[in-house]
């Protein structure tokens, strides 16, 4: 037996590979949804109003489910579309916190409290799923500062529930560059979540570093997850390392 069975290898469950598959579908539509939705906004940001169309290192994605834009023209088509993107970046969501906990070691690296922790990565993560779908519903200019609160909240205990991942993937040999991947995007979303935090009663617009910051976590996030969903699309590669 070689030392990889060590771990009483497994084959992940049936639904790994329908939820592996389902993430991926909804991140691509993510992507094609927000290219869209960012080829049809008039224009405008924070910081100059009346710039022309969007910009991608100075827009928030909650710009582009604003029914009218920054500038004060209609965007009733393009937030549509764009609430649908973030619709679907949040069932990827969904579907990573699921899976996640898939990856994480045997009981050998998290002793009896291994149910728990996966049970606090899947509730915490799903409950963050929740308010990201909820923020396009909720837009700034309709609800105030309750959009920021509610966007802050949400990424919160999505950052608690990644964490915990973070650590139980680092403690897994088989998983531990995924934890590392995963911890830099929980470094960057923990940053951008910060500045947020910092800003969010100003009355002055908010840096550029925050929409930009913003991009780049999205960006490693996306990365996570499609590290986390891949292996499960392989029959030969979709098993797990923890006991029954």
């Amino acid at each position: 037996m070689s030392s990889e069975t060590n771990h009483s290898e497994m084959l992940a469950p049936r639904w790994a590979r329908r939820v592996a598959s389902a993430v991926l579908v909804c991140l691509l539509a993510f992507v094609l949804l927000m290219a869209i939705a960012m080829a049809l906004y008039p224009g405008g940001n924070w910081i100059d109003p009346k710039a022309p169309g969007h910009r991608f290192l100075s827009n928030f994605f909650c710009d582009l489910t604003q029914p009218v834009s920054l500038s004060g023209v209609n965007n009733r088509l393009g937030a549509r579309v764009a609430r649908l993107g973030m619709w679907s970046f949040a069932a990827a969501l969904a579907g990573f916190f699921w899976l996640v906990p898939l990856h994480f070691a045997s009981g050998f690296a998290l002793g009896s409290r291994a149910r728990l922790v996966r049970g606090c990565v899947r509730g915490l993560g799903e409950c963050a799923v929740l308010g990201v779908a909820a923020v396009p519903l909720l837009p700034s200019e309709t609800v105030g500062r309750f959009h920021g609160a509610l966007a802050l909240t949400s990424g919160a205990l999505g950052i608690i529930a990644a964490l915990v991942a973070v650590v139980a993937l680092c403690r897994s040999r088989f998983a531990a560059r995924l934890g590392w991947l995963g911890a830099v995007a929980l470094v960057v979303a923990a940053f951008d979540a910060s500045l947020f935090a910092y800003h969010l009663n100003d009355a002055a617009p908010p840096p550029l570093l925050l929409p930009a910051a913003q991009k780049l976590a999205a960006l490693l996030l996306c990365a996570w997850m499609i590290g986390v969903a891949w292996p499960f699309l392989d029959a030969r590669g979709a098993r797990v390392t923890h006991r029954p």
